[in-house]
């Protein structure tokens, strides 16, 4: 991640990126106190990027304020990536607040109303390692106008944090809640890049593909191997699992 804490310094950076031909950027940091990433900071180097190249901008929020959704679509931003929770007692486990999940949803209603895409992440396990109310978040999810795409992410303990010694959740337990999300969800559903990796990588790729993931980020290649030998159309995206399929440039089409 390229440090950007200085506004002028994201702008210099995304027209560098922009003038050797990448396709978009994703701006994202650390959240305040009140639970969101504090972008209104970036609000003008965002807009001066949108108004001076073709760079597609996604954002990571958390659970932001009306007024900051507001002003990231006046600012041009075009994807906003949003964890949602589906337990309220999971919420200060994994977050340190005290809000409940009417709250989140609250989040994404404002970014729907502004934001071209938003879309929603759902961490697998983040109560301890255990699943507690994920289905709960889907079926939330499945009431709002507007979000067409799902990101399932697993929880990863990291050391030296509250959550570091809780274990993640076994590979079956995340295929059991991605295979019902696909009955209640009827937008694309993908695999992101938070989850365990080492000895169970494969497994959770597997358990995920097995239960109907349209996108998995950086799968192995014995994940690949599997999705050929289902008969499964394969396409490269060089770019973060929840842009959309439509966005120009972005998706390669395997001839294998």
């Amino acid at each position: 991640m390229i440090d950007c804490r200085e506004p002028e310094r994201l702008h210099e950076i995304c027209l560098e990126l922009a003038s050797r031909g990448a396709f978009g950027v994703l701006v994202s940091g650390g959240c305040n106190s009140e639970g969101y990433v504090p972008l209104e900071t970036h609000l003008d180097a965002i807009q001066r990027v949108k108004d001076e190249t073709n760079l597609f901008v996604a954002v990571h929020t958390g659970l932001l304020p009306a007024w900051l959704a507001r002003e990231l679509g006046r600012a041009g931003v075009d994807l906003a990536d949003f964890e949602i929770f589906g337990d309220g007692g999971t919420i200060p486990l994994a977050t340190g607040l005290d809000r409940t999940p009417e709250d989140y949803l609250d989040s994404m209603r404002w970014l729907l109303r502004s934001v071209p895409h938003v879309v929603p992440h759902i961490c697998v396990g983040a109560h301890r390692g255990r699943v507690v109310g994920e289905l709960m978040a889907v079926e939330m999810l499945s009431g709002l106008d507007g979000v067409r795409e799902l990101v399932f992410i697993v929880f990863t303990p990291t050391p030296g944090t509250s959550l570091g010694g809780a274990p993640p959740p076994e590979p079956g337990e995340v295929g059991k809640v991605i295979c019902e999300a696909r009955r209640i969800f009827s937008g694309e559903i993908a695999l992101g890049c938070m989850r365990p990796r080492g000895r169970l990588r494969e497994e959770y790729e597997m358990a995920a593909l097995l239960s109907g993931v349209d996108r998995m980020e950086m799968p192995s290649p014995a994940t690949v191997s599997a999705a050929r030998e289902m008969g499964l159309r394969i396409g490269r995206m060089n770019a973060c699992c929840s842009v959309p399929l439509d966005a120009r440039g972005w998706l390669e089409w395997s001839d294998a």
